[in-house]
């Protein structure tokens, strides 16, 4: 049945029903379960009381899907006409509320579980939108949001910059790589395979980005901050300290002196 169900384009409806997608809901429902304790975590740093708690699990848990089903005018959302939703937020948020979750090992399992889900809910929020008649890119684009969504929510409510702004390990990244794929592959009669194969990718991404601290420039790190008088100089600077250097390397090999490079053959020099 497994591989009927990740080979087969467009696999009846009875295959649906059974097996593989039992899977992706019981990973749906873990992702609802570990964004909630995400939300209790920050609720903890912030010092709230336990409604806060509830409150930041429920918006990190939910809050991508509510928005993504509000925006395809899929009314009413999901999470709150499904209890297990709702109640594996709030478990979520309890968990937060009794253990702090700052080991190490503990840390980790949750980046790896939580990359899973993001790749999971990347998926499905593509392949809602996909279903629904939505093209491409604007499926991707609920995909992204169904991902981050509840995060970004969540940061906003406890007063911080959504972390997905900057100054994070890339987490955007991998849910726009994930809906990427997960289209394709939907596209190509494989929507299985996509939500698998989505899953797959984006939770390694995630990882490897939190491991190796892959991050995008921020905005220093590409702004032109001199003036064109200030680049003169230190085109002059430069220049000078090239031809110093060649002085230097002369008189320590007075017998092979440097020689100037032939403009007309060789190469401009980098700028920097």
């Amino acid at each position: 049945m497994l591989e009927i169900l990740l080979w087969q384009p467009n696999p009846p409806e009875e295959l649906l029903k059974n097996g593989l997608p039992e899977l992706f809901r019981f990973l749906d429902l873990t992702g609802v379960f570990l964004n909630g304790i995400l939300g209790g975590r920050l609720a903890r740093q912030k010092g709230f009381d336990p409604v806060g708690f509830a409150v930041l699990a429920i918006m990190s848990a939910l809050g991508g899907g509510i928005i993504r089903d509000v925006m395809l005018n899929n009314a009413p959302p999901v999470a709150l006409t499904d209890r297990y939703y709702l109640t594996m937020a709030i478990l979520g948020a309890c968990l937060a509320w009794l253990w702090k979750f700052d080991g190490k090992w503990s840390r980790r399992a949750l980046i790896i579980c939580d990359g899973l889900v993001l790749g999971v809910w990347a998926a499905t929020g593509t392949q809602k939108a996909l279903a629904l008649g939505f093209a491409f890119i604007p499926s991707v684009l609920m995909g992204v949001i169904t991902a981050i969504g509840g995060g970004m929510v969540r940061d906003v409510t406890a007063g911080n910059v959504p972390a997905v702004f900057g100054g994070s390990t890339l987490y955007a990244i991998p849910a726009v790589i994930a809906s990427v794929l997960d289209a394709i592959l939907f596209s190509s009669g494989y929507p299985l395979l996509g939500m698998l194969i989505a899953a797959v990718v984006g939770s390694g991404i995630t990882v490897m980005a939190s491991w190796r601290r892959w991050m995008l420039p921020n905005m220093n790190d590409w702004s032109i901050s001199m003036t064109p008088k200030q680049w003169r100089n230190f085109q002059k600077k430069r220049q000078q300290a090239k031809q110093k250097t060649r002085q230097n390397q002369a008189k320590s090999n007075p017998k092979n002196p440097p020689t100037e490079p032939n403009p007309q053959t060789s190469a401009p020099d980098s700028a920097f």
